[in-house]
């Protein structure tokens, strides 16, 4: 696929906060890439009733459920699903009424939440994106999201958000330097998130933004990861991005009790 794109963890605020703190900060957006279309590829708004709303993408992996990350629905939230954003006409947003399903690590105390499903209040007739094939693990993938498209002349990071969504794809890369970067410059991160069952993705001009969180990480029709967070805060492309892994056993049998209990 032509083009470049940028992915970090991947929180989208419809409003602008002066001060945010690491973990946030660790969430951000696509830069580059090309218009694409993912019919089952869905828009996540989280609106709190102080404080500004976020925005994240999630993919149909039924007619009822959507797949996103776990931290893209704080305490207090309430989410809003739109899945027409492919759509000719009027957008059509649903409210999410159903309680969010959260694969939680088996020591509930340290609050370690993975990722998320979420439950349409009546059954959807887009077509969803498969479960992964476990038995072929993909050497690239395609990412996608509606943050930032491009960084600043220096490679900074900057806020923005894309109109339309924009895919690239991105080589599977060991998750050794990213591993090592949080060690290392983001301790507390990396104490949260070292638990957590992923893979990582790096080539070069290609990454993820803020609003790309939950977005479906795919190859050949199926979906394998979720996006979930960046190894660079503040600049694009220099580090590896980080996708929860969908094969990762314990994930797998969560998704597929919760949907077809």
């Amino acid at each position: 696929m032509a083009g470049t794109l940028c992915l970090v963890p991947l929180l989208l605020p419809l409003c602008i906060s002066v001060t945010v703190n690491t973990e946030v900060a660790l969430q951000k957006r696509i830069i580059g890439g090309d218009e694409c279309e993912r019919q089952y590829h869905v828009q996540l708004r989280a609106v709190y009733p102080h404080g500004p709303s976020s925005l994240c993408g999630g993919s149909l992996i039924s007619d009822r459920w959507i797949l996103t990350a776990a931290h893209c629905l704080k305490p207090g939230g309430i989410m809003f699903a739109n899945l027409s954003v492919h759509q000719v006409g009027p957008e059509q947003e649903v409210q999410i009424t159903a309680e969010a399903e959260i694969y939680t690590d088996k020591d509930t105390s340290t609050g370690r939440v993975h990722d998320m499903l979420l439950q349409l209040p009546s059954s959807s007739d887009v077509q969803p994106i498969k479960l992964p094939d476990c038995d072929e693990p993909p050497k690239r993938v395609e990412i996608a999201g509606y943050g930032a498209i491009t960084g600043l002349a220096n490679e900074k990071r900057k806020p923005g958000k894309s109109p339309s969504l924009h895919c690239a794809e991105t080589e599977v890369v060991s998750c050794t330097e990213l591993n090592d970067i949080l060690q290392k410059k983001f301790p507390e991160v990396h104490r949260v998130k070292s638990y957590q069952h992923w893979f990582c993705g790096q080539s070069p001009g290609k990454d993820i933004c803020r609003g790309d969180s939950g977005g479906g990480v795919v190859h050949n029709g199926r979906i394998y990861g979720v996006s979930s967070f960046v190894g660079d805060p503040d600049f694009v492309c220099r580090a590896p991005a980080a996708f929860m892994d969908l094969c990762d056993p314990e994930y797998a049998d969560w998704i597929r009790k919760t949907i077809n209990p």
